[in-house]
């Protein structure tokens, strides 16, 4: 074999939260891990919301007592109707408490997750890291060959995809999808207000989607408001006095004064769903397989489900079954239930059809007046798995 061949058990490509994640849990089962993507240096502000199944993950693979030092937890979810429309439903609040937890979750800034995570792997012997881009993947004698722009050659039992909505491994793989977009575009800030959010992160329902104000602490949060992209734009040339009074506006001054703490950006809303999860040898995990709106911190969450799911595929079985085909099949159910289910909650916001509105106020006046039905909604809403 050739000196520029690597052979390993797994070759996981991609080096995000969801990468990263992977290769040390599947690494913790003691197999031996190829960690694949190019170096990334720059900084990410963005924060992600762990909810209680994933921090609960976290703790089982030992990551979590250092996260939880940086982490703010997040006692209520509070959704306000303030659509402006004929059918509107009282305020709804979440209580954590309600099914006997401390917090649904906990947000954390990306860059500390990443820092840990590309710590931690870099002490862990039985994972090598090669930062270098995939130009191809080839099945040879039941083997997975992945040629890298650097030259080197790995050659791996099995290969997890976990980089991202363009991921290559789908398209190499010719995994087809179901893709579509929304008239709708999300822009993201993060800012420092003076009242207290009181551990609560705030969804308004709006015509043109949620506005969502998630804390970062007492007095700092992270805003994802999703318009038309003609609103972003006129929003985006605005100066930061201007902004700020739009949002203070937006959110009715419930938070006070704020001020911005980063410049904002913007991203288009679309919606992916892989029609096969896997097959023979390979897998795709994360935003590969699955994109949705940023609605209910579902994403990365759904995410971390993926990865418990092909860990113990992997663990069960030898590479005499279709192990990719048993873990598309175990995922099959969640991923198709959570994708379409926030796509209706968002085309619900910004449908003009009264009989979809009629559906989704009755809904929200549902779980806010029914205790046993809200109780189920909440631990559904943070996992089918969540142990409390």
């Amino acid at each position: 074999m050739s000196k520029n061949n690597i052979t390993t058990d797994i070759c996981v490509i991609g080096g995000g939260l969801v990468g990263l994640t992977t290769a040390f849990k599947l690494a913790s089962n003691a197999t031996d891990v190829t960690l694949c993507a190019p170096e990334q240096s720059l900084d990410d502000p963005r924060t992600t919301a762990f909810l209680m199944h994933t921090v609960q993950f976290y703790e089982k693979i030992g990551l979590w007592e250092e996260l939880k030092i940086k982490a703010f937890p997040l006692k209520t979810m509070r959704i306000i109707d303030d659509t402006k429309r004929l059918i509107r439903t009282p305020q709804v609040d979440f209580h954590a408490s309600e099914i006997d937890l401390e917090a649904f979750g906990y947000n954390l800034r990306n860059q500390d997750v990443l820092d840990s995570l590309n710590a931690t792997i870099d002490k862990t012997e039985n994972i090598k890291r090669i930062n270098s881009i995939v130009e191809d993947i080839t099945s040879i004698n039941g083997k997975e060959h992945i040629t890298l722009q650097s030259c080197q050659t790995i050659v791996a039992g099995f290969v997890i995809g976990a980089d991202g909505g363009n991921s290559f491994v789908r398209q190499n793989k010719q995994i087809t999808a179901r893709e579509w977009e929304y008239p709708q575009t999300a822009l993201v800030v993060d800012f420092k207000h003076e009242k207290s959010t009181q551990y609560t992160s705030t969804e308004f329902h709006t015509n043109s989607g949620p506005f969502t104000i998630v804390p970062h602490d007492h007095h700092k949060a992270g805003l994802v408001w999703m318009e038309t992209p003609q609103t972003v734009k006129e929003l985006l040339d605005l100066s930061n006095h201007e902004f700020e009074l739009k949002i203070e506006q937006k959110m009715q001054s419930f938070l006070g004064k704020i001020t911005l703490n980063s410049q904002p950006k913007s991203f288009p809303i679309k919606g992916l769903v892989a029609n096969q999860f896997g097959n023979h040898n390979y897998a795709i995990v994360g935003e590969a397989a699955h994109v949705f709106p940023p609605i209910g911190a579902q994403g990365f969450n759904l995410g971390i489900r993926d990865i418990e799911a092909i860990s113990g595929v992997l663990a069960r079985y030898t590479n005499q079954e279709n192990r990719g085909e048993l873990y598309d099949r175990s995922r099959k159910a969640d991923i198709n239930t959570r994708t379409y289910g926030v796509d209706l909650l968002n085309r619900s916001l910004i449908s003009d059809f009264l009989p979809m509105q009629i559906m989704r106020g009755l809904g929200l006046h549902a779980l806010g007046s029914i205790k046993p039905l809200r109780k189920y909604a909440m631990k559904m809403g943070i996992s089918p798995n969540l142990k409390t």
